[in-house]
């Protein structure tokens, strides 16, 4: 991996670390003792092998187990929510409504249902790309891949902390009851882990489609061409089940651009 990257991501969540350590002090909170202690770890494991073959797979590792502590930094230390300024965005973009006030996935049980399953296949679509890659961590692919990913959730988590937002689903546009026979308990999984300020940009956006493009132009045809309707379907359901604004996603679609330039795999002809 890419040393400057490496410093670079290191201190980023360092910084989330104390964060969480300041949050659970200040709100005499103990019950995330054990996730801090275990992120302080981890982090100390990744800095020492920060220069290994394995650096990848720590600093995903790290950038996943931090996550959660994003609703203890939420709920005791951030002043203000940027929800009011990206729903005037998204006024602004999408005709004087926010993108995804267009959409009522209680009344399409069936769709609500196939894009709630293609929402979370992103973990499957994350993991499974990780595997690959770690397995191949040598080479030249492996190193941009985990470049790129670190990039992008670097880049996810410092946009969380300038702009912290709970999304539509959690402040104007509440779940109004799913139907359907699988919608209703994912949506409940999904409410039960939001930190409250992971919303702009989407990172279910960007990863997703970072990866799905880096599997296609690093020759990996058949995996791509799984990933592709997951993907799109993953990106819809971002704005269907009200879970992103608009402009998330379009950040989202920007950064994972950014993230593809920035690797520059070369495309690998058949």
């Amino acid at each position: 991996m890419h040393p400057i990257l490496l410093r670079t991501q290191l201190v980023l969540l360092a910084f989330i670390l104390i964060l969480a350590i300041t949050a659970a002090l200040h709100g005499m909170d103990s019950s995330a003792a054990p996730l801090i202690a275990a992120c302080g770890l981890l982090w100390g494991w990744t800095a020492y092998h920060r220069l290994s073959t394995w650096a990848g797979l720590n600093f995903f590792l790290l950038s996943w187990l931090l996550f959660p502590l994003f609703k203890i930094i939420d709920r005791n230390i951030v002043p203000w929510h940027a929800d009011g300024l990206l729903a005037s965005l998204d006024r602004a973009l999408w005709g004087g409504q926010i993108l995804p006030a267009y959409f009522h996935y209680e009344t399409q049980p069936l769709l609500t249902d196939l894009l709630a399953c293609c929402y979370f296949s992103f973990f499957l679509i994350v993991l499974g790309s990780v595997a690959c890659y770690t397995r191949q961590r040598t080479t030249t692919s492996a190193a941009r891949y985990f470049n790129g990913l670190t990039f992008l959730y670097g880049t996810g988590f410092l946009g969380y902390l300038c702009l912290p937002a709970a999304g539509p689903a959690f402040t104007t546009l509440p779940d109004g009851g799913a139907s359907g026979f699988i919608a209703p308990q994912l949506i409940a999984i999904v409410k039960d882990g939001v930190t409250g300020m992971d919303v702009f940009p989407s990172l279910h956006t960007a990863v997703s489609l970072f990866i799905t493009v880096f599997l296609w132009c690093d020759g990996k045809r058949m995996a791509a061409l799984v990933c592709a309707p997951l993907t799109a379907g993953t990106i819809a359901a971002t704005i269907f089940l009200r879970y992103h604004y608009g402009v998330d996603v379009l950040a989202g679609f920007l950064l994972a651009v950014l993230a593809l330039w920035l690797t520059r795999v070369r495309q690998v002809t058949p």
